[in-house]
């Protein structure tokens, strides 16, 4: 009767969880195996104020990199095409704000990040849907070359377009210039209310 009970409870913790995976493969088209890796990301939408992402990746060569970073941005608007005006606002987390933010998946934390957002239910911003794509995205190695890996358009020119990376020696320097198979704006996740 105890195991009935327990089961009965975590079946319905499960069925109240709203979550979504988001899982993509990352690999150069050169013989470079220092930016292979798998990316997923898990969106929890459990209680509609507190959205939750869990972000982890599993690098090919997991002893070479220290950290990758990755730099999210929100959509402003849900969809560009209606007749909607307002701005979408989307959650604010922890450490962030509204619409951008990083995480910094290190080798320490076996490459792994999880962010809480907090919705302000006070102003509603007439938005249901939240889309956030990949800006930039960083693999720091251990000897202090870096990969600026595009993952969209980068109007500043400081970070390659999609699909190149940019192998960045210690002294800022751009050494090397290859492809990946990563499309504008393709690494997303969204978030419903």
């Amino acid at each position: 009767m105890k195991f009935l009970r327990y089961f009965l409870i975590s079946l319905l913790i499960s069925t109240c969880t709203v979550h979504q995976t988001y899982n993509y493969t990352i690999e150069s088209s050169e013989e470079l195996e220092k930016i292979n890796m798998r990316l997923i990301i898990d969106v929890f939408f459990n209680n509609p104020d507190t959205p939750q992402i869990k972000i982890q990746a599993f690098p090919k060569e997991l002893d070479n990199i220290e950290e990758i970073e990755i730099v999210f941005d929100m959509k402003f608007r849900e969809d560009y095409s209606n007749n909607f005006n307002g701005i979408c606002v989307g959650p604010e987390w922890t450490n962030f704000g509204s619409g951008e933010f990083s995480v910094s998946l290190k080798k320490n934390t076996n490459f792994k990040a999880v962010l809480t957002g907090e919705l302000n239910t006070e102003d509603d911003d007439r938005c249901s849907n939240y889309f956030y794509y990949a800006r930039y995205l960083t693999i720091r190695l251990n000897n202090e070359i870096k990969y600026n890996v595009g993952v969209a358009t980068d109007y500043a020119g400081a970070y390659p377009d999609a699909p190149t990376v940019w192998k960045v020696n210690k002294d800022n320097e751009i050494d090397l210039i290859f492809m990946s198979n990563i499309e504008t704006y393709s690494i997303n996740f969204e978030l419903s209310k």
